[in-house]
């Protein structure tokens, strides 16, 4: 047992581990990882909210003699009052996400100027809708204008 100790011990003086040995991880780019995935928030499936989020066995009952078009069986179609009152607010949602969709495809296809004044014209007239998200992309759309407007400020000197 000392033996192994002694070896491992020495193994460890010998080869000591160094922080500029262990490989490194490329660096992600933050900005194009955030518009990505705003994206593809903002892309989500209207019926998204209204399916069943368990997982497991799902069966229909089947009935046998009478047609089921014969009996009075709730239409799906139909909107219920539980249905009304989720369904209006994902709307009410949805439209808000369609209305920010096109500021952040500029952003993504890099027209900075017209997003940031899309996003915070957005930003004026909705305050609360996802807050956190919309300031980040303002705050990377006005960073990017800077760095744009750096560049040609350095290449003129």
């Amino acid at each position: 047992m000392k033996f192994i100790l002694s070896v491992a011990l020495a193994a460890a003086l010998i080869a000591p581990a160094r922080a500029e040995d262990a490989p490194k991880a490329p660096a992600k780019s933050g900005w194009a990882d955030f518009l990505k995935n705003f994206k593809s928030a903002l892309a989500q499936s209207a019926v998204g909210g209204q399916r069943k989020k368990a997982r497991g066995a799902q069966g229909v009952a089947a009935v046998r003699g009478d047609d089921q078009n014969k009996k009075n069986i709730a239409d799906p179609n139909e909107p219920s009052l539980k249905g009304d009152t989720k369904s209006a607010g994902e709307r009410k949602k949805r439209l808000l996400d369609d209305e920010l969709a096109p500021s952040v495809d500029l952003l993504s296809n890099g027209k900075h100027e017209e997003a940031l004044k899309g996003l915070e014209k957005f930003k004026a007239a909705h305050p609360k809708h996802m807050t956190e998200d919309v300031d980040k992309a303002i705050e990377g759309a006005k960073a990017q204008i800077a760095e744009k407007g750096a560049a040609p400020a350095a290449a003129q000197e």
